[in-house]
């Protein structure tokens, strides 16, 4: 049964990967997981893996829109994991981010997937290591995770994801204090979002000495920071 479901993944039939991830995410026996996985691990280690991650509202699902568009465009096909906050009732996702990006549902170039994380720290849902195998494997270019939210406990992704966005928004003032010691480290990239709205200028001040503190203690790499506005749809 699992080697057919490996074999049908290979094909990228959609059923067959929502079929697999929806085993991983619910309690599948750790020797039936194992073995799924083992069937597709040859096929994998094609795909870029990103990860876009940020605090509440900082418009990361507007941009992920953005970039669905820019990668189909470019002939490319992508899959996104949503991490979305657990309903404290039935433990599933809640799948405002899936909404959001409905207008994709029927490209079969696209397949997004909203993965609850039940009380996972890390930003990320338990499953979803394995959920980017099954992806890599189905043969996606590209494969996007958007955590939750943003904290020390939210850096998870970085072991993950090939390159991590870092959005950020004017307006959280002493929040950036806070990310100094956790969130600011994981970032590849760092995206000023809302880029019209007050603020935004000084934020990419702070950003740029935060990160020069960073850089003066590695190898000299040096972060982009984009400034972009997803509704504009400038910068991106």
């Amino acid at each position: 049964m699992l080697q057919n479901l490996a074999y049908r993944v290979l094909k990228k039939e959609i059923r067959a990967i929502a079929r697999s991830i929806s085993l991983i995410e619910n309690n599948m026996d750790p020797e039936g997981k194992e073995t799924l996985i083992d069937y597709l691990h040859p096929h994998c280690g094609n795909a870029v893996v990103w990860g876009i991650t940020g605090p509440p509202g900082a418009g990361k699902s507007s941009l992920l829109d953005r970039f669905i568009e820019i990668i189909r465009n470019n002939g490319k096909t992508v899959a996104v994991i949503a991490v979305d906050p657990s309903s404290p009732f039935s433990g599933g996702a809640i799948l405002g981010d899936r909404l959001r990006m409905q207008k994709h549902a029927t490209d079969d170039g696209v397949f997004i997937r909203s993965m609850a994380s039940r009380g996972h720290l890390g930003g990320v849902a338990g499953a979803t290591a394995d959920a980017i195998k099954i992806f890599d494997a189905a043969g996606f270019d590209y494969i996007v995770i958007e955590t939750i939210g943003v904290g020390q406990t939210e850096i998870e992704v970085v072991e993950l994801a090939d390159i991590v966005l870092l959005v950020l928004v004017p307006g959280l003032g002493d929040e950036i204090q806070a990310m100094k010691a956790g969130v600011m480290e994981i970032g590849d990239i760092f995206i000023i979002n809302k880029k019209d709205i007050d603020g935004a200028d000084r934020l990419r001040a702070e950003v740029e000495y935060v990160l020069s503190l960073k850089e003066s203690n590695n190898t000299g790499f040096s972060h982009p920071i984009s400034m972009s506005s997803a509704t504009l749809n400038e910068g991106i």
